[in-house]
């Protein structure tokens, strides 16, 4: 025949308001800083018109959610060369772990990891392809609810698509060649040895 009632002052760190209630408490508080909170909820006891005279109270550590703080967004690469990143959190001391599914276009197969990326990613088509890695971090046991996205856009090696091999020309006529590539936005050089 006891009632249970609870009371819960506004703690600075926790965004919630001070709350109350009777019975089990059920809320959800969320740490809004850098650091582990306490929250104490002190109970008062009643039975036959009595109330507990020393009433007991419950102290409980609130931890902050880690987060990626790093970009999402990093520079270009392109196919062949190492993709690296450093991941950040708003946590001192967070870990990271990391997956990327395999991408159509993309010759490297799925992986799943910790920490930094660096991995030499291949594009095997004439057009950019965006890879993206799923970030997760930690910190005391706390993860962030939600993995964030990294993207990365891996551009194609160009080459040349016109003919290697053109027709013979006699001395003293000009040699025109026009180059093409199957990739778009192609510039071109050239050079030649002295024979």
């Amino acid at each position: 025949g006891t009632t249970i009632s609870w009371s819960r002052a506004f703690v600075n760190g926790i965004s919630n308001s001070a709350g109350m209630g009777t019975g089990a408490i059920s809320e959800t508080l969320n740490n809004s800083g850098d650091s582990a909170v306490t929250v104490t909820y002190n109970f008062v006891l009643t039975a036959n018109g009595c109330n507990n005279p020393m009433p007991p109270s419950l102290k409980l550590k609130i931890s902050p959610i880690p987060q990626v703080t790093s970009g999402l967004t990093p520079a270009a690469i392109c196919s062949g060369a190492a993709f690296n990143y450093v991941p950040t959190s708003n946590r001192a001391g967070a870990t990271f772990n990391w997956t990327r599914a395999a991408v159509t276009g993309i010759s490297n197969t799925a992986r799943t990891d910790t920490g930094r990326i660096n991995e030499i990613l291949f594009n095997t088509t004439t057009n950019p392809v965006n890879v993206i890695y799923q970030y997760t971090a930690t910190v005391g046991g706390c993860a962030s609810p939600t993995p964030v996205s990294v993207t990365v856009t891996v551009n194609p090696s160009p080459l040349l698509s016109s003919t290697l091999t053109p027709a013979a020309i006699c001395s003293g006529t000009p040699f025109a060649y026009t180059p093409t590539s199957s990739s778009n936005n192609v510039t071109f050089t050239w050079t030649r040895a002295a024979v």
